[in-house]
């Protein structure tokens, strides 16, 4: 990885001043959802310019103009239902991962079902029943292989579904062995880059695409950051990636925002004490749209208990979950933001109940970084995909104490001045 300080002497210049904290918003559901006409079984497609697949072979055929990729599903998408190949070969579950695989049902089945009011004491029941629900696949983790067939089954899903990733590609980045499952019993791929053993205080980095299925340029853009890291990985910071949060929303013939079992995971996460209950906004603000259903309890979910899980473990500095199609940089916390990550500019909206913002933030004091790439079936062009992790990077430097602690930790904030 090029070093941090050396972006910094070239467009760090703009990042210096300082915003006022958030605090949380009415409503901020009028920014994102969908027209009126839409009822509340129907899910957009993604828009008209994004409709035909493209292969890599066939890049020079991108409109000049604008120079994106467009990223839609490819036609033959398998679906999940069916055997995944591995050249010619049908691959069968280890027993190992045959009862992980069974722990992960079980973990689904045992999902508390509670229609009643979320109150004071959400926070703690949450974090218990995920703990719970989490011990079953976690106790019985199966080691690497290589390759691990479910690791395998999932990226020819991802090849044969994303024009601009193929199975190759998702391959290459040689993931760690699957501890958490989607619904549907599909491995949440995670990839952890360690910061050199030296650095005691290496900022840590909690790094999510996909958490909405029909968002496919936020998976693809996760697995190009991805790649660079393993090219570029210098044990200044500590990255753990999680590239597709929700497998199934994404990996069924007609992708969907929720996941399989019809929950906007992006509204399962415990909301913080001052916000309205998940399931009441859902009712009265989002109107009951099926594509907004927050689920019956917070963490009912085992890939939002995945992401909860994964929070508590690794006690990240800032989180960065990356979303589309709105075209803009959204961020929970205090400390000051970045004005732009290429040409995102900042566009601070508040939050939802329920959401990771409200959660990351309000519940956890972890800032979240929101991402939102201007379309959802089109790719950023190369140089645009360079200029935001460029500014990325340069954020977190200057964020950065000496001791290697990011400034973003909530109990320095009424010690240090922005910068």
């Amino acid at each position: 990885m090029l070093q941090p300080v050396v972006f910094f002497s070239i467009l760090g210049l703009s990042l210096c001043a300082s915003l006022p904290a958030i605090s949380e918003p009415e409503d901020p559901l009028k920014y994102y959802i969908s027209s009126p006409e839409m009822t509340d079984t129907q899910h957009p497609e993604p828009q008209a310019a994004d409709a035909a697949p493209i292969e890599a072979a066939n890049a020079s055929q991108v409109d000049t103009e604008s120079s994106e990729t467009p990223i839609t599903p490819n036609v033959n998408s398998k679906a999940s239902s069916a055997p995944q190949l591995a050249g010619d070969s049908v691959i069968q579950p280890t027993p190992a991962s045959q009862a992980t695989q069974q722990d992960a049902r079980d973990v689904g089945n045992e999902a508390s079902v509670d229609d009643k009011h979320v109150s004071g004491n959400t926070l703690e029941r949450a974090e218990e029943n995920a703990e719970t629900q989490l011990a079953a696949p976690i106790a019985t983790v199966i080691e690497a292989v290589a390759p691990n067939p479910e690791i395998v089954a999932i990226c020819h899903e991802i090849g044969n579904k994303l024009g601009s990733i193929s199975s190759d590609d998702c391959l290459e980045a040689n993931f760690d062995a699957p501890r958490f499952y989607s619904n549907k019993h599909r491995p949440l791929l995670e990839k952890h880059f360690h910061a050199n053993a030296t650095l005691e205080s290496a900022p840590r980095i909690l790094f999510l695409g996909g958490i909405h299925g029909d968002e496919y340029s936020s998976v693809s853009l996760s697995f190009k950051w991805l790649k660079k890291l393993h090219q570029q990985h210098s044990g200044i910071y500590d990255w753990h990636f999680m590239p597709l949060t929700n497998p199934d929303g994404l990996l069924q013939k007609r992708s969907t925002r929720v996941n399989a079992n019809n929950v906007d995971l992006n509204r399962n996460f415990i909301p913080s004490e001052t916000a309205i209950d998940p399931v009441k906004h859902w009712q009265t603000y989002a109107r009951k749209r099926a594509r907004y259903y927050p689920g019956t309890t917070p963490l009912s979910e085992p890939e939002t208990r995945a992401i909860h899980k994964l929070i508590n473990e690794l006690s990240p500095d800032i989180i960065v979950s990356v979303h589309a199609p709105h075209g803009i940089l959204d961020y929970d916390g205090s400390i000051t933001p970045p004005r732009k990550l290429g040409p995102l500019h900042l566009k601070q909206l508040g939050t939802y109940p329920g959401s990771l913002g409200n959660y990351g933030w309000f519940v956890k004091q972890i800032p979240v970084m929101t991402i939102e790439l201007k379309h959802a079936g089109i790719m950023p062009t190369n140089q645009e995909m360079d200029h935001m992790w460029n500014d990325l990077i340069i954020w977190i430097n200057l964020r950065t104490e000496g001791d290697g602690s990011l400034l973003a930790r909530k109990e320095d904030d009424a010690k240090k001045p922005s910068l």
